[in-house]
């Protein structure tokens, strides 16, 4: 397989532009299913793209089933099967709709009360070093508006990885991922993003103290401050 079927991505959410592209070629039938992408260094430096911006793609093209990532072995083309492929393509506004969302919603609050419970039961000190470590990052990007749903993505997969369940992790990406657009809407004013910081807080204080009932209150009062926030209500 050619370097030379990749062409460079500019401009601003690079990430998108690279699963649009890994996505054409592998419909055009340029990657097939088995197929080896180049590694991580190469493909970043034939993209013209950063290597995060790069694993960030990648992580979306996982959840929607294209590649697979072998350990020590590289990423891979999937073989999909059309008959049974989810599309996830919606447009952005399609994924306003608040009746939309609102399934996105219902997802994350069957989900996360157990991601809590699990994490508060399972969670290693390193875990609970990378959630701390990513509420100090939150308040950094403060500063940075474009940034801040990235950064409030990281305290859910980061706690979705102290439940030691890699399909906890696997989930809440492609939650995140597909609702991406929604959440830039809902987190765009200071004045909630520092209100989800405090209640990322609550959770990761109810982690560290082992309190199981604790973390699950406060993943429910974080989801539904989240969806006041959705419908508008104050």
């Amino acid at each position: 397989m050619s370097d030379q079927m990749f062409s460079g991505v500019q401009n601003e959410r690079l990430y998108e532009k690279i699963v649009v592209q890994i996505r054409k070629l592998i419909d055009d039938g340029k990657l097939q299913p088995g197929d080896r992408l180049p590694g991580e260094r190469v493909l970043a430096q034939t993209l013209g793209c950063s290597r995060t911006s790069l694993r960030e793609a990648c992580r979306v093209l996982e959840s929607e089933g294209l590649i697979v990532s072998k350990p020590g072995g590289g990423r891979f083309i999937q073989q999909v099967d059309q008959n049974m492929k989810l599309e996830y393509k919606f447009n952005t506004v399609d994924l306003i709709e608040k009746t939309a969302v609102i399934y996105f919603l219902e997802a994350r609050e069957t989900l996360e009360p157990k991601i809590a419970e699990l994490a508060s039961q399972r969670a290693t000190a390193e875990n609970i070093k990378k959630m701390e470590q990513v509420l100090l990052k939150m308040e950094e990007k403060l500063k940075y508006p474009d940034e801040m749903v990235e950064a409030d993505s990281s305290f859910h997969l980061a706690l979705a990885e102290a439940t030691q369940n890699f399909v906890f992790v696997s989930m809440m990406e492609t939650n995140l991922n597909m609702n991406r657009q929604v959440r830039k809407q809902t987190l765009h004013s200071k004045k909630r993003y520092l209100e989800s910081l405090a209640e990322h807080r609550a959770i990761l204080e109810a982690v560290k103290a082992r309190d199981v009932k604790g973390a699950i209150e406060a993943t429910h009062i974080h989801l539904l401050h989240l969806r006041n926030s959705v419908l508008g209500i104050n």
